[in-house]
């Protein structure tokens, strides 16, 4: 039996998505080389969510398991309240029932903690990281990455995980077209609080006990729940407004952001008093390419770089790390470098539903969740409280995607792994071998 081929990889941007296809391009045996323009892999953001479509593959094919328990916070429920009383609305529970349903665990996690996980599970892999490293532009043909001192440097495939503005896209994948990522009508203000400071308080303390709790009202809601194993308290809150598209870390306005929610629960305005600082960035998403892949075929986008979406459904970066996974299984059956350009559009044809999918899924929670009071809003809450008190997901639809029972078992349970090889296995069989571009791209019917 042949050794497998080992390709040079170049994967520019060492977010959550760039680390993790490192982490899964690695392990096939291919020399992986990360590109990071800062210095250093600083703290950006805060909690993040880990839902079990994510964590199968951090468990499953990358074997993090006991690095991850070690820093994650086990939610038991995702709980959905009325924005002026904070009365519940809607419950998803968690532990353990997600879990138990579809064998892997939802988490909360530090950002910066999941980073650092996966930089460590990168090196551990063999893969090269460097930083101060950022890229100007891709020469899909060569192909080849412009440093910004003016190095090249030159691959066999180049993967673009680079975020909502990527470089990557703009100068080698959608190069003959301009695109603009689309700004919301919202963005959003982001702090934590001590956890000293919130048990101090019996109203807030009670928020400490690994609740993941969602005020929902009229172009506003505040998602909040503790992380770092209970040492701090992470509050996102979403309002009208603007901010710099791509900018994490721009300051906000203390003042201005409790205004906002003024007319909200006392038990949010009693946590935003406690609040010293804040950031705020601009929620956007990318309209739907074209195309992932450059027309030579040697250069994809993955993660916001491709399917850049709103934060509601808390999929983005569990996206980027499905495309990851999924991306080294087709390069795994690009038996020759010739092969890879019918591996990367395989991959495309692969994910790109799915992520549309779920795109368009974050897009409509704003809209069932910003509602304005009235009947509209009224027969929302009334469809969400008829599944609130049961520990299964019921049988009727339910405006709470995340407990609706066609939509999670949908979005949950997804093997990113086993679905991709069956998609590829469909397409061609292994006793069949495909020695050509040629051949490879009538057998994925690309």
């Amino acid at each position: 039996m042949s050794a497998r081929p080992s390709y040079h990889i170049a994967i520019v941007g060492a977010g959550l998505g760039g680390l993790g296809a490192a982490i899964a391009l690695a392990k096939k045996g291919h020399h992986v080389e990360v590109l990071e323009g800062a210095s250093e892999l600083s703290e950006i953001g805060a909690g993040i969510t880990i839902p079990p479509n994510a964590s199968r593959i951090l468990i499953d094919q990358y074997g993090l398991e006991s690095q991850f328990e070690e820093k994650v916070t086990w939610p038991p429920s995702i709980n959905m309240r009325r924005y002026a009383t904070g009365e519940q609305i809607g419950i998803t529970p968690l532990l353990p029932q997600v879990k138990e349903r579809y064998g892997f665990p939802y988490w909360l996690i530090h950002r910066a903690d999941y980073q650092l996980i996966l930089h460590d599970a990168a090196l551990a892999a063999g893969v090269t990281v460097r930083l101060n490293s950022r890229v100007v532009a891709v020469d899909e043909m060569a192909p080849s990455v412009t440093l910004q001192d003016g190095t090249t440097l030159f691959a066999d495939l180049i993967v673009g995980a680079d975020g909502i503005r990527s470089k990557t896209r703009d100068t080698a994948v959608q190069s003959d077209d301009v695109v603009e990522p689309r700004p919301s009508s919202n963005c959003a203000f982001r702090a934590t609080i001590p956890a000293a400071v919130m048990n101090a308080d019996p109203d807030l303390s009670r928020l400490m006990d690994s609740q993941y709790d969602c005020w929902i009202g009229y172009r506003r809601h505040v998602m909040a729940y503790p992380i770092r194993h209970g040492q701090m308290y992470n509050i996102v809150m979403s309002h009208p407004g603007k901010a710099t598209i791509g900018k994490w870390n721009e300051p906000g306005d203390v003042k201005e952001m409790r205004d906002h929610y003024k007319d909200f629960d006392p038990v949010v305005r009693k946590f935003l008093g406690r609040i010293e600082k804040c950031t705020k960035w601009t929620l956007a998403e990318l309209p739907q390419l074209s195309r992932w892949v450059s027309k030579s075929g040697k250069v994809v986008v993955i993660g916001d770089a491709a399917h850049g979406m709103l934060q509601y459904l808390g999929q983005g970066a569990a996206q980027a790390i499905e495309d990851g996974a999924a991306l080294a299984e087709c390069v795994a059956r690009a038996t020759d470098s010739s092969h890879i350009p019918a591996a990367l559009r395989a991959f495309e044809r692969l994910r790109r539903q799915r992520c549309e999918v779920i795109q368009n899924g974050s897009a409509r929670n704003a809209e069932i969740w910003h509602l304005p009071d009235g009947a509209e809003q009224e027969a929302r809450d009334a469809a969400m409280k008829q599944e609130s008190s049961r520990t299964g997901l019921g049988t009727r639809k339910n405006p709470n995607q995340w407990s609706d029972p066609k939509f999670q078992p949908w979005l949950f349970g997804h093997d990113t792994v086993k679905d991709a090889n069956e998609g590829l296995d469909a397409w061609f069989s292994t006793e069949d071998k495909i020695t050509t571009e040629e051949g490879i791209t009538r057998a994925f019917r690309l």
